[in-house]
């Protein structure tokens, strides 16, 4: 026996020690309902546990966020609800006035009560809410298109005749490499290449057009022009439905260059090339009115770029287009026309497709403003050469100092910006120095008499023949240079280009241009692949959108005729917006569905490794417990073996 160590008791003790150290373990695990309270428990668990609970946690997130797109969206059919209520009711009353048992009394009363709905609807527009962010907005997709596909990359914008035009801007990627463009692949007949006369005139009515945009605007080509630029001509017969001429812009841009290619469209449907040499002056004209108009687009994308991505009103891209082509009979008014109907034209400036026609004259008197505002100019008269004068001034003004519109209309004229300029030329009232917008369209309707163009490449008061007939022009110029076939062709820029963002500001002030464009994104996944996003579009619904700019009066009885039209057009609109955000309601419930059942099950897949399993763990638990006295006792014995010794030194 020795007394120098106890073996006995040391193992006693060690074992004592693991088997107390198990149950405190065990105790914690019971405590806590956790199998895993620390790193050491269970490395790979853990790991595998934490993933799973950042992904519950964002799902979780994102089933909320779900929820409230679900809100948006009852939100926005019940405004839409109200505003099919209000258009129902339009019906009753146009159908009502359109009665020739009424006077024109009873109409204008009927009238009164319709002015009113439409004041109603541009509210609910304005301002239908969820969490202070407008539903609907001024810059919004146009009604029409929810229930098409996404073409938020086109710009969709009119001739003077009434016809359609699509302006492709394809941002093709960061990294600046071009897409091949395969000119080949034609929809309709595309054998017209071989008539050389007519390629030909179209090629010389745009080299004419651009050689007149130069003597026009010598300031602005000078500080912002492209040179040798290059444009393909594409002849087809009636693949674009029923747009008779367009020009199209792609653009590619990286962090040291900037491609655009350019096409230029002729339906030769329109302008059939079969018939070209028997074509009348008075045809031939109007292509090269509806050229000139194409190519004044090209000229302002190229030199004025930011502000044609997104920053110009319509009524400014198609009123500076219009006055270079002409007024092409959009303007109604004529000389003798009253001070009251000026008034009620002019006032339609942002209203659909009168941005044409009023449009047009306010982007004249636009020019006017600014030239006779200029301290150098004596003139005052409202000239062809004035307006001109003035555009030039404005437009290179913004090109060269990169202002926007808002920016160059308070730093050129009277008007603090662009929503002033817009409200005083709706509402007729003096804010100019010189001729208020009622005396100007006055003295500009005297200025294009009866028959007058109104085109800026000459006298307002020359008709379209005397500007654009075939003996006309004058194809000197080679910058913007139509190319007789179809290829797109590309033109590079020094440097890069960084597109900008929208400009907020309308001449409403409703504040419903927010700068969150026409589509925002529902986060409706844990990670940031773009299918766990889902778009949520928002629509224009004012009046003029749900119209789409055609008639809502009923002051006549033929103005009540055309309002029974326009209400059906509306009740389409509305209908297809109600229709996108009940079938995107629908989805967004399936994918809270969806979302919910995945935190579930991850939940439940979480649990069994994080969790304990109290009763398989209790049953260890008492299993140490007794594992626990029986090493007390062991070790309390092993403590008494010692104590022998004793005896033996008796």
């Amino acid at each position: 026996m020795v007394v120098q160590h106890n073996i006995a008791g040391m193992n006693a003790n060690r074992q004592l020690n693991i088997t107390t150290g198990t149950q405190a373990k065990s105790s914690e695990k019971l405590s806590s309902g956790y199998k895993i309270n620390r790193a050491a428990d269970d490395a790979a668990g853990l790991a595998i546990s934490e993933k799973m609970r950042r992904q519950i946690r964002g799902l979780s997130q994102a089933s909320n966020n779900a929820q409230d797109g679900v809100s948006w969206c009852q939100i926005a059919d019940g405004a839409l609800d109200e505003v099919s209520n209000m258009a129902s009711r339009a019906k009753e009353l146009a159908v009502q006035a359109a009665n020739d048992t009424l006077t024109d009394d009873d109409r204008s009363y009927i009238n009164e009560e319709m002015q009113k709905m439409k004041a109603e609807i541009d509210r609910t527009h304005a301002s239908t809410e969820f969490n202070n962010i407008h539903i609907f907005a001024d810059d919004g997709f146009a009604p029409g298109s929810a229930t098409k596909s996404d073409s938020s990359n086109k710009m969709t914008i009119t001739l003077p005749n009434g016809a359609d035009v699509e302006i492709s801007v394809n941002f093709i990627g960061a990294d600046g490499k071009m897409d091949k463009v395969d000119s080949t692949k034609a929809v309709g007949q595309n054998t017209t290449y071989s008539d050389s006369a007519f390629a030909k005139y179209v090629q010389d009515a745009a080299a004419s057009a651009i050689g007149k945009l130069y003597s026009n605007f010598r300031t602005l080509f000078s500080t912002a022009s492209s040179e040798g630029i290059e444009v393909g001509l594409d002849l087809h017969r009636g693949e674009k439905g029923g747009v008779l001429a367009s020009a199209a812009i792609k653009m590619s841009t990286g962090s040291s260059s900037t491609m655009m290619t350019y096409s230029m469209y002729v339906d030769t449907i329109d302008y059939p090339v079969s018939d070209f040499a028997t074509m009348s002056d008075s045809k031939k004209a109007d292509l090269a009115a509806t050229i000139a108009h194409e190519m004044t687009h090209l000229i302002m994308y190229d030199t004025l770029t930011d502000g044609m991505f997104g920053n110009f009103p319509k009524w400014f891209v198609e009123g500076a287009a219009q006055t270079s082509s002409g007024d092409g009979g959009w303007v109604t008014l004529t000389p003798s026309s009253s001070d009251a109907a000026i008034k009620s034209y002019n006032a339609k400036l942002t209203d659909g497709n009168n941005a044409y026609g009023a449009g047009y004259i306010a982007t004249m008197y636009l020019g006017y403003a600014v030239s006779a505002s200029d301290s150098a100019n004596q003139n005052t008269d409202v000239t062809s050469d004035n307006i001109k004068a003035g555009l030039d001034k404005l437009m290179s003004y913004m090109a060269g100092n990169k202002k926007t519109l808002n920016e160059a209309i308070a730093d050129l004229t009277g008007y603090s910006g662009r929503s002033d300029f817009e409200s005083s030329f709706m509402n007729s009232t003096a804010k100019s120095s010189v001729l208020d917008p009622l005396a100007f369209t006055k003295s500009f309707l005297q200025a294009r008499r009866t028959n007058g163009e109104g085109s800026l490449f000459g006298n307002l008061s020359d008709s379209q023949l005397d500007v654009f007939a075939p003996d006309k022009l004058n194809p000197t110029v080679t910058n913007y240079t139509i190319k007789a076939d179809s290829t797109w062709y590309a033109n590079a820029f020094g440097s890069g280009y960084v597109f900008p963002e929208k400009e907020d500001g309308t001449a409403t002030g409703d504040g419903t241009s927010d700068g969150l464009g026409k589509t925002l994104k529902l986060q409706v996944g844990s990670e940031t692949e773009s299918m766990n996003q889902i778009d949520l579009k928002r629509f224009d619904i004012r009046l003029s959108a749900l119209s789409e700019g055609k008639t809502f009066d009923t002051s006549t009885r033929e103005l009540a005729l055309e309002t029974i039209e326009t209400v059906n057009v509306i009740g389409l609109n509305v209908a297809s917006v109600r229709s996108y955000y009940g079938a995107l309601q629908n989805r967004l419930e399936h994918t809270i569905k969806n979302l919910d059942n995945v935190v579930e099950n991850t939940s439940a897949s979480e649990s069994r490794i994080r969790d304990t399993d109290m009763a398989a763990e209790m049953v260890r638990f008492s299993n140490n417990n007794i594992l626990a006295q029986a090493g007390q006792a062991m070790l309390a014995q092993a403590n008494q073996t010692n104590q022998g010794v004793l005896s033996l030194l008796q």
